[in-house]
This record gives C-alpha cells, sequence and structure tokens, in this order.
C-alpha cells in the first residue's frame, strides 16, 4: 500500500509541475515538502474521487437497500437518484480545488481565480470518463489481446486522462488570472508572477490612489 501510494504521489508531482509551467513560476519549496504535499493531495483524490464513483455506479442500488429495510417510501429514492448526481459533482469539484489551490508555487491564491478551471476539469472529466467507460463496453476484447494485463492498462489510460482534464483546467485558471493580472487587478498573479501580501498590498494601493 505504501509503494502504491508513493508511486501514485510520482504523477501527482507530474501535475504540480504541470501546473507551475501554465502559470510559468518556477518550484521554490524544499523537496520533503513537496513530496508531502503531493501524498495529501493523491490521498485526497483518490479519497473524493473513489466516493464519487461508488455514488455514480451503485449509489442508487445502496439506498434501495436501506429503503426496503428501513421502509422509507418510493419518493426517498426517487429524491436520492436526483441528489447523487449532485453529490458527484461536488466531491470532484471539491478534489479539483484543492489540486489548483495547493499545488502550484504561488504565495497568494485567491478561490475566485479557481472556480473555473474547476468546473472546465469537472466537466471534461465527467465527460472523458463516459466516453471512455462507452468505448469499452462496445470495445471489450482488451482481455483477449492483453490478457490479465488488460485491467492495469486500462486503469492507467484512464488516470493519463484525468491528468490531461486537470492540467486543462489549470491552464483555464492561469490564462483568467493572468488576464485579470493584465487588467490592474491588485490580488491577481501575472505570468511568472508570486505575490507577496506585501507587493498586493502596495498594487492595492496604488489602484485605489488617485
Amino acid at each position: 500500500l505504501l509503494t502504491s501510494l508513493w508511486f501514485a504521489s510520482s504523477g501527482m508531482g507530474a501535475i504540480i509541475e504541470g501546473l507551475n509551467v501554465a502559470y510559468d513560476v518556477k518550484e521554490t519549496r524544499a523537496w520533503w515538502r513537496r513530496t508531502l504535499l503531493a501524498i495529501f493531495l493523491t490521498i485526497a483524490l483518490v479519497v473524493l474521487v473513489i466516493t464519487a464513483l461508488a455514488l455514480m455506479f451503485y449509489g442508487s442500488g445502496i439506498v434501495e437497500g436501506i429503503a426496503n429495510l428501513s421502509g422509507f417510501a418510493a419518493a426517498f429514492t426517487t429524491v436520492w437518484k436526483v441528489l447523487r448526481w449532485v453529490f458527484v459533482f461536488v466531491f470532484v469539484f471539491l478534489a479539483f480545488e484543492l489540486i489548483y489551490y495547493f499545488a502550484p508555487d504561488l504565495n497568494i491564491k485567491q478561490l475566485r481565480w479557481l472556480a473555473p478551471g474547476a468546473m472546465t476539469g469537472l466537466v471534461l472529466w465527467l465527460l472523458v470518463s463516459f466516453l471512455f467507460g462507452s468505448y469499452l463496453n462496445f470495445y471489450n476484447n482488451y482481455s483477449v489481446v492483453y490478457g490479465s494485463l488488460g485491467a492495469v492498462i486500462i486503469l492507467m489510460l484512464w488516470f493519463y486522462l484525468t491528468g490531461v482534464t486537470i492540467l486543462i483546467g489549470g491552464e483555464v485558471n492561469a490564462i483568467i488570472e493572468q488576464a485579470a493580472a493584465r487588467t490592474g487587478d491588485p490580488e491577481a498573479n501575472g505570468k511568472g508572477e508570486k505575490l507577496s501580501d506585501e507587493s498586493a498590498r502596495v498594487r492595492s494601493a496604488g489602484a485605489q490612489s488617485p
């Protein structure tokens, strides 16, 4: 388990590097801090995404079983079938937000710059997962070609596609924030900038002065 977590965090480390490239900043954090951050983000991503997938594929059956045992009305089951998709969106959205907030090596991070990329990454992730799952349903002869390794190859490919959606969302965030910096927003990081609290206050004071 520890070995799997270590190698999975290496993939998260690559995402951290990719987001630094999107913001055009250099990594200045210590190696041990970056490693612990990658492990933390990996655990958070796994927990949130697995919870979302469990709700997506098994939520309806679980609630129907609970309703049968506890005697809940059929309306409860119907409402839950709708609400579970809300929870799926919330869990995956939180996973993307955590990555975009902690992964880039920026001193000042505003949540308002993270929502557009998180929403973009969420929609792309759901679309890619749906299309990839549909492809596997129609062309399910991979086990004949690859044998028992087919499941591993599929999982790695899905991880790769997930990483691509995360990086696309991060690029969206970087473009929006850098555009805001060019228009004079004192709390926005420009391309290659790492604003500190002091520099943000100086910018804000300069923007407010006549």
